[in-house]
């Protein structure tokens, strides 16, 4: 029979192990907006539980209850109702890591869609990524972990992000069969319409958009197989330790996304230095 100390320990272990993890991009990107507007952070990053250091150490990862929060406070203080939409128009896609280099290096549009499908969750454990093929391309976001209704400004992040990842990758303008996102807004979506190229429908049922299904064989411009090769087997192994650490301590999980990321650092330096 267990004691209780040992029944709490278990618990708050069990607890750690159910908090989505996030590698905190998204929060680095609305952290520079704030600085750069001049707006003091210390007391707002105090407000959501995160410290300067810590999102100044970009190894560390963040709970993505934590980003959503940050995210709020930052719209409210820059006064950028769709700030995770400002953010989607002009962050550089290479910050998203391995995540866009494993898709930027598929040979078309929807290879690395499958690839942004299956391994999204590297990035951020509460983002899952659905794709499928029919009668047109379908890309669907939902949340595991964090409830939807919460938050705004992540999720129109993501889907606005990855539009824009299409159009970068394959070098063409595409424009969406439809756009929908399920939370309501009063305003500010016009110019989320202009960007989309199509009514972008708001207090829908799901958070999805769809392509023409001729843009899957769309080739990619920074095509490269034996990369693609050597970022998928990455992947699959960043994707298992993923998830045998879910019945980890975070500690733990900390420990070992240091190393990752020194590894990782190490692997963007050289294939960036083989695409200049």
């Amino acid at each position: 029979m267990m004691s209780n100390g040992t029944s709490s320990a278990l618990n708050s272990e069990q607890d750690l192990d159910s908090i989505p993890m996030a590698g905190g991009g998204l929060s680095r990107l609305a952290f520079a907006r704030l600085q750069s507007a001049g707006v003091p952070v210390a007391p707002l990053l105090k407000r959501v539980g995160l410290t300067p250091e810590v999102i100044a150490e970009p190894e560390e990862r963040l709970s993505v209850r934590s980003q959503v929060a940050l995210l709020d406070e930052a719209a409210i203080a820059l006064k950028d109702d769709r700030l995770g939409f400002t953010l989607a128009l002009d962050f550089d896609p290479r910050e998203l890591g391995l995540l866009y280099y494993v898709m930027a290096s598929s040979q078309t549009l929807g290879d690395a869609l499958k690839r942004v499908a299956r391994y999204s969750q590297i990035t951020n454990e509460a983002l899952v990524v659905g794709y499928r093929e029919g009668n047109r391309l379908v890309i669907n976001l939902s949340y595991s972990g964090v409830p939807r209704h919460s938050e705004r400004h992540q999720i129109e992040f993501c889907m606005f992000a990855v539009l824009r990842l299409c159009r970068v990758l394959t070098g063409q303008n595409l424009v969406p069969q439809y756009f929908s996102i399920a939370h309501h807004r009063s305003g500010g979506i016009s110019e989320m319409t202009r960007f989309v190229g199509t009514k972008v429908e708001f207090g829908a049922d799901k958070d999805e958009f769809a392509l023409n299904v001729g843009a899957r064989e769309l080739p990619l411009v920074h095509s490269d197989t034996h990369l693609n090769d050597l970022l998928l087997k990455y992947c699959e192994a960043a994707l298992a330790g993923r998830r045998g650490d879910m019945s980890q301590l975070r500690t733990r999980l900390r420990m070992r996304s240091r190393r990752c990321f020194l590894m990782e650092k190490c692997l963007w330096k050289t294939l960036l230095a083989a695409w200049e």
